[in-house]
């Protein structure tokens, strides 16, 4: 049986967008992410390059086609 990929929290998440020096913005509509914001509609990717990328669940079709 295979078991479901466990992503990130959303404390791990609002840590890291916290840290950053400037907002969060979806590449996929443009909004920026807000911390207050409900995080489970929120999606997190780090780069190979070390860019961390946030952008909303539904905005994933736009992001990556």
């Amino acid at each position: 049986m295979a078991e479901k990929a466990k992503g990130m929290t959303d404390k791990a998440k609002k840590k890291i967008i916290a840290s950053h020096w400037s907002p969060a913005i979806c590449p996929g509509c443009g909004k920026v992410i807000a911390e207050e914001e409900d995080l489970s509609k929120v999606e997190y990717v780090r780069t190979k390059r070390a860019t961390d990328v946030f952008f909303h669940t539904e905005c994933m079709e736009k992001v990556w086609r």
